[in-house]
């Protein structure tokens, strides 16, 4: 009887216990630079828009969403348009040395595995690296495995 009643109470939270969400795929990276939060903000902004298809770039799939001085939301899609990724700047200005610290995620929409090959990583990276931020002086990027899921496996094209 006692373990007629142990199995219906387990049944019961079995019951109530949410089912859990799928996990999406993401990156969050750390980047500072020596220049003016205005200046990096102004030149990712200038690269998401290049690497707009409605501007010229059939192979880029960016489009803005936001740009202000403090942040920048936009989107990368596939070229077939099936999977689409978020992303975000945030900018903080770094006092002591007049720079500038900009935090940066990737997340995929979908369904997808966690495991995205540096999909994420490489949508941050792209923009940074054709934008020429990634060679400026100063620059300095902090980021691992943990904090962006295929990192090591990443192999940027821009």
């Amino acid at each position: 009887m006692k373990i007629f009643i142990l199995l219906a109470g387990l049944a019961v939270l079995a019951a109530a216990v949410p089912v859990p969400v799928p996990y999406h795929a993401f990156c969050r990276t750390l980047w500072l630079f020596s220049s003016p939060c205005a200046a990096v903000s102004t030149t990712l902004v200038q690269q998401i828009q290049a690497f707009n298809p409605m501007f010229g770039c059939a192979k880029c799939h960016y489009t803005l969403g936001a740009g202000t001085p403090l942040g920048i939301t936009a989107n990368h899609s596939s070229t077939d348009g099936m999977a689409v990724e978020n992303i975000t700047f945030t900018f903080s200005p770094t006092v002591m040395t007049g720079g500038c610290r900009v935090t940066g995620q990737s997340t995929s929409l979908g369904f997808t595995s966690l495991l995205d090959n540096g999909l994420n990583y490489c949508n941050l990276y792209d923009l940074l690296s054709a934008s020429g931020l990634s060679s400026g002086p100063g620059f300095m990027e902090m980021t691992n495995e943990w904090a962006c899921l295929g990192y090591g496996l990443a192999s940027c094209k821009a």
